[in-house]
């Protein structure tokens, strides 16, 4: 648009007349004028940092999204499984577009702990939880590496000069020779603009130039996308979780790998972990004190099940501790074969189905019936591993 007189305005796009209108008043015919802030898509624009009121629309929504859901009859997996479709869904949507404070991300990550475990004395922490499967934990977003990841996307569309406005008025305002790799930290900075250059700076610190560092971000971003592998950067996972390779594998029932990720980590809530108990004896032998170690493998009840699954598909490791189970299905039973898949089934539905008879016999007062419970395993195994049904032919 070029100015002709004070009070004349002529349209020009791309170099062609579109038009003449004369005076402010035909100018803002149509248009309102607005204050700073507002929101455009949802998201806060300010002339300033924002605070963390500024992202109550966030809480709010997560807070009704939690709300509506019934977390008294969800399983803690299903819980965990809408944690990382829905909400931190949300969460993503904003953390592409802006650096999120510490004390909001505290909030969300506070949220979604009080829906996963509804008790201020959790069995084990969240941050454990966030952790990648190679590192111990369940593959849930670290909010603070995961913000970092996405606005590493914005590091590169400045470096690549994208075609969109903001990119082309961002590299105007920071003009200099070099590009963005080149820009200097200016106290009145935006929020933002500090936090790109701050990872620009930690991709510049690891691999050591920025010539280094510029190719990474093409490795990234040059031909499709590759969050992923940002993410794993910013997270530093060492990947070094001997657990990782049996509750990796798809055919484990959500249910059955929560509970067993929770054994391999001994955190199962067992009766010597709950102090205010007066009686702590193990729910199904009514002998010793329950722990993991003894609910597992010394109790009697539960060793008749691992007797008859180790019969079963011809298992002769003795199954004495946790680190016993991992050993054997490391060394022995490793692999993507038939009887492999079976006992690596049986392995998951055995703890689980231990779990789920001590607590059906301390808080229902239920039978305990092995035969039955075995039966249900082999019947969960074939269906899991559907081709297993040739051995019954």
């Amino acid at each position: 648009m070029e100015c002709v007189t004070t009070t004349s305005y002529s349209i020009v796009i791309n170099g062609h007349y579109h038009g003449h209108f004369q005076g402010m008043r035909g100018l803002r015919q149509g248009f309102k004028i607005g204050t700073l802030p507002f929101r455009y898509l949802g998201i806060p624009v300010a002339a300033k940092r924002l605070c963390a009121a500024d992202y109550s629309d966030l809480l709010n929504n997560m807070t009704k999204k939690v709300n509506s859901w019934p977390r008294n009859s969800l399983s803690y997996a299903g819980k965990i499984e809408l944690i990382r479709s829905v909400l931190q869904g949300i969460e993503c949507f904003w953390m592409s577009i802006l650096p999120i404070p510490n004390c909001v991300v505290n909030s969300i990550d506070s949220i979604c702990r009080k829906f996963v475990w509804p008790t201020k004395h959790p069995c084990i922490a969240w941050s454990s939880l966030c952790k990648p499967l190679a590192d111990g934990g369940l593959g849930l977003k670290d909010l603070k590496a995961w913000n970092r990841a996405l606005l590493a996307k914005t590091l590169w569309n400045i470096h690549s000069t994208k075609d969109s406005l903001w990119i082309k008025w961002v590299n105007h305002i920071y003009n200099c020779i070099g590009g963005v790799w080149n820009w200097d930290y200016k106290r009145d900075d935006s929020p933002l603009i500090k936090n790109i250059l701050l990872i620009r700076d930690e991709i510049i610190r690891v691999d050591g130039t920025t010539a280094a560092a510029i190719s990474r971000l093409h490795s990234w971003f040059g031909k499709s996308g590759g969050l992923s592998r940002v993410y794993d950067f910013f997270v530093h996972a060492k990947g070094r979780w001997p657990w990782k390779p049996i509750l990796a594998k798809s055919y484990i029932l959500p249910k059955h790998r929560f509970v067993l990720w929770l054994f391999a980590h001994s955190k199962l809530m067992t009766c010597d972990r709950l102090g205010f108990l007066s009686d702590q004896r193990c729910a199904l032998c009514k002998v010793t004190d329950e722990s993991v170690a003894h609910l597992f493998f010394r109790c009697e009840i539960s060793k008749r099940l691992w007797d008859k699954v180790l019969d079963w598909l011809d298992m002769k490791k003795t199954m004495a501790s946790s680190t016993s189970v991992l050993c054997a299905f490391r060394n022995f039973y490793k692999g993507n074969s038939m009887l492999a898949r079976m006992r690596i089934t049986a392995l998951s539905a055995t703890v689980y189905q231990v779990w789920n008879l001590r607590n059906r016999v301390m808080f229902d007062d239920e039978k305990m019936d092995i035969d039955v419970i075995f039966m249900k395993m082999k019947i969960h195994t074939f269906r899991c591993v559907p081709e297993a049904i040739t051995l019954l032919l």
